[in-house]
């Protein structure tokens, strides 16, 4: 089940969004290293990541099940936590640097695992049987 079906020029679409999310991710987190703030990098970090989740998760609901889910829940905990703990922030920041080379780059049979099933899921059908 999906709210945001395929359509044409999806993918350039979610290219174009993660190439924003790093160039703001990048001033975030150099305006962290440097002590200067820049919310024009926040601002751009944030509208970016929501754009991404959003179409991830509107395009297949199972999204919410997988490890490419739980990951992105990780690093939204970590990026709350940089708000809470200044002192930690960089360590959180290289956290959510980690995590997300790690999950896109991992092979889909890491990606598209499910925590719910026990096993890989890309669709709604997969998880019958």
């Amino acid at each position: 089940m999906s709210i945001i079906p395929n359509f044409i020029g999806k993918r350039w679409l979610k290219i174009s969004l993660r190439t924003t999310h790093l160039v703001g991710f990048a001033g975030v987190f150099g305006s962290i290293l440097t002590g200067t703030e820049q919310d024009v990098y926040w601002g751009i970090t944030i509208v970016s990541g929501l754009g991404l989740l959003s179409l991830e998760a509107l395009s297949n609901f199972v999204w919410f099940v997988q490890i490419r889910a739980l990951a992105m829940y990780i690093k939204l905990t970590l990026l709350t936590c940089v708000f809470f703990f200044d002192e930690y922030a960089w360590h959180c920041l290289v956290a959510i640097i980690i995590i997300s080379g790690m999950i896109s780059h991992a092979p889909s049979s890491v990606r598209y695992y499910s925590f719910v099933h026990g096993r890989k899921i890309t669709s709604l059908n997969d998880t019958k049987g």
